[in-house]
């Protein structure tokens, strides 16, 4: 039994179904370092095959836990450089053949169900989490780089836009002086549930956006938005408070 990077709580070895890899579909369990050749149905016949979600894995010891059944909705890459990954793509999601995924060691990315990831941009680094709640959806190319042992969490049911950032590290050390010792360390960032996050927006190391919430085009957020507020602006300051929204026009 593997252990999740960021939490500490055990990654299931049983749940693995069938991904989509180049030249077939394989899935290898933790701790097995090998392909699940015994599992009924591990392998199947390429000419099989009609999604055009591929997987590249460079690793060992990875579950990788995708559902064939949607294999007609997903499409793009997902590059697995390194080893002991847990990989899960939940029922009813789609993808853009210009989604681009790579996921370093000891990782873990996981989507819920019927989650749109449109042609998400996603690098996860070394110890590194991703985790994205059901329904959520992305409309564009939308970027997620949780690295230095983070987490990035979203939620359930949030629109991100195109063109939305989110990292959990400023991806250089700022130091002191006197020292050497680092001041930016880095942070994790949650968005909660039902959030919409606006074309542009960036969210930094640090980041929690509480349910509810609405974060403006082009708006950089530092720290805590609450729940049920607009956050605009550079840095984001709080607009409006006790909101909601919804995704018809009224």
């Amino acid at each position: 039994m593997s252990t999740d990077p960021d939490f500490g709580t055990p990654i299931p070895q049983s749940s693995c179904q069938k991904a989509s890899f180049l030249p077939r579909v394989r899935c290898a369990a933790v701790g097995s370092g090998t392909p699940a050749a015994s599992h009924p149905g591990a392998f199947i016949d390429p000419a099989e095959r009609i999604m055009s979600l591929n997987i590249f894995d460079k690793g060992e010891n990875n579950v990788i836990d995708i559902d064939s059944r949607d294999q007609h909705s997903q499409a793009g890459k997902i590059y697995v450089n390194g080893d002991n990954n847990y990989i899960r793509i939940g029922r009813g999601c789609v993808s853009d053949k210009d989604m681009h995924i790579v996921i370093e060691s000891n990782c873990r990315f996981d989507v819920g169900e019927d989650v749109r990831l449109s042609m998400a941009n996603i690098y996860i680094g070394p110890g590194s989490v991703l985790r994205i709640g059901d329904r959520t959806g992305f409309t564009g190319l939308v970027h997620l780089n949780p690295v230095e042992g983070k987490a990035i969490e979203i939620g359930t049911d949030c629109s991100i836009a195109s063109g939305v950032w989110m990292t959990t590290s400023d991806f250089h050390s700022i130091v002191t002086r006197d020292t050497g010792a680092r001041l930016n360390p880095a942070k994790p960032v949650r968005v909660g549930n039902h959030v919409w996050i606006a074309n542009q927006a960036t969210l930094l190391k640090g980041s929690a956006i509480g349910d509810n919430a609405i974060v403006g085009a082009h708006a950089v957020v530092t720290g805590t938005v609450p729940a049920h507020c607009v956050a605009a602006g550079n840095p984001a300051r709080i607009v409006r408070e006790n909101v909601t929204w919804r995704s018809d026009l009224i």
